[in-house]
């Protein structure tokens, strides 16, 4: 496939620019810097920056202090797009400038929807197929009867296959059926941020006020987090208790199932078994390429259907690489005009196809937990269970054949030392050779990481 002759120059209209900008922000979740990047406009492209309009100085520093970063960082993944932002004072009309101690103006009507929720995120944006069908059901469940059905649900699978997605989703619509409904949404690591903050400021009565009295709907993302954490596990146990007991829906999300969480503590693994646990899959081509027509249509974007189908076809791993795709595509169209067609694709998409991007132990590690249903953790530890010892073998086998890596430094990433990687790479190959259950298993794996069977480090 040849690549597309890039143009000589391309004329970039900031106002398309700055559209991107949002969108790829919203895409990231942080809905939380929307309602102060929304206000402003973009006026010009010049000098290697994207120029936006601000309305007096005192907003410019503020926007200078908490959002270059998030703008520029934005920027870097447009291609074509400036690298910096900079910021010109546009004065507002007479009577509508802010306060002097408010950066926000009296006429802008802040946002209703429950802090950090995106509005995005909803049961009819959601793909619902084979892979996700009883996750997407209960899910769905509790949001129409919060904490009276499954509760706590528990939803776990690989990274980026729609679990934020769903937990968002719940959020929405139990807002959507009673606005008075106090939902809190957050990850575990942020959780444990919060407890550490209110610990070391004496405010753990504000802490438990938050997560225990003035809520209805607890939603955690990402609960593996709390492995080891001992004193975040104590609170929140008491906290999922409290909720509990006044049957107030409690949504967890994880990347393994309770049992396989570092470091958990046995009451909490319970306590996340009480409701019911259930597993996102990986989506196959034809759930993929319903998500990128879903997708492309709610971004009035015209996709190809051949277009569609190279992109299904490479882009496997998970519904975000899915999306990225798809920004990264509509943002080029959008800046240069070009057509969308398969060679565009081709060349827009070529550092992260599979194909092109570097493989690393512990990519594979990860790749390999998630196949097994181990714990990463327990692959790079000495546990002898004959599971646990076959995925480490097999982890060992496609770190040395894909990876330029020596055996000394496999024998590193694993605890082990480097005649053990050499036995397990020797034994594994014999079965692939000998074993039709194994040379399907490394046949999956390896498309899975985007690896040529053929491939050789």
């Amino acid at each position: 496939m040849t690549a597309l002759a890039q143009p000589a120059a391309v004329t970039i209209n900031h106002d398309n620019l700055w559209g991107n900008v949002l969108d790829s922000i919203r895409q990231d979740g942080k809905t939380y810097a929307l309602s102060w990047l929304e206000r402003l406009r973009a006026l010009t492209v010049h000098d290697g920056a994207l120029v936006l309009a601000v309305q007096d100085r005192f907003f410019r520093d503020w926007i200078d202090d908490h959002y270059r970063k998030l703008l520029e960082d934005t920027l870097a993944r447009l291609p074509g797009a400036p690298p910096k932002v900079s910021f010109e004072v546009v004065e507002p009309p007479p009577g509508t400038a802010p306060g002097p101690t408010a950066p926000i103006a009296p006429s802008v009507k802040l946002p209703q929807r429950p802090d950090r929720l995106n509005s995005r995120f909803t049961f009819g944006t959601y793909v619902v197929a084979e892979s996700n069908q009883l996750p997407a059901a209960a899910a769905a469940a509790v949001g129409e009867n919060p904490g009276r059905c499954y509760n706590p649900l528990f939803i776990y699978g690989g990274t980026g296959l729609g679990k934020t997605h769903l937990l968002h989703a719940v959020g929405n619509k139990i807002h959507e059926s009673n606005p008075e409904a106090r939902i809190v949404y957050l990850s575990s690591e942020e959780f444990t941020n919060q407890f550490i903050e209110s610990v070391r400021d004496h405010r753990m009565s504000d802490f438990r006020r938050k997560f225990r009295d003035e809520c209805d709907v607890l939603l955690i993302d990402d609960v593996q987090f709390l492995g080891k954490k001992v004193e975040t596990q104590n609170e929140f146990f008491y906290t999922f208790n409290t909720l509990h007991e006044m049957s107030k829906a409690i949504v967890l999300t994880s990347d393994t199932v309770p049992a396989e969480i570092s470091g958990l503590e046995d009451r909490l693994r319970s306590r996340f078994a009480m409701g019911l646990i259930t597993d996102i899959q990986e989506p196959d081509f034809e759930t993929r390429v319903a998500i990128l027509k879903k997708k492309a249509a709610a971004e009035d974007v015209d996709l190809p259907d051949k277009v569609c189908h190279f992109v299904a076809r490479y882009v496997q791993k998970n519904v975000r690489e899915l999306e990225g795709a798809l920004i990264k595509l509509s943002a080029v169209h959008s800046l240069t005009g070009q057509a969308i067609t398969e060679e565009f694709a081709a060349q827009v998409l070529k550092d992260i196809l599979p194909s092109n991007r570097p493989i690393d132990i512990e990519t594979i590690q990860r790749e390999v937990a998630r196949y097994y249903k181990v714990a990463v953790e327990d692959i790079r530890q000495d546990r002898r269970t004959k599971a646990l010892a076959h995925a480490r073998q097999v982890a060992m086998y496609l770190s040395r054949r894909h990876t330029k890596s020596s055996f000394p430094e496999i024998a590193t990433k694993f605890g082990k030392d480097h005649s053990t990687v050499i036995s397990a790479v020797r034994k594994v190959e014999h079965q692939r050779q000998t074993d039709d259950s194994v040379r399907r298993e490394l046949a999956d794996l390896e498309n899975k990481l985007g690896l040529s069977s053929l491939s050789a480090g």
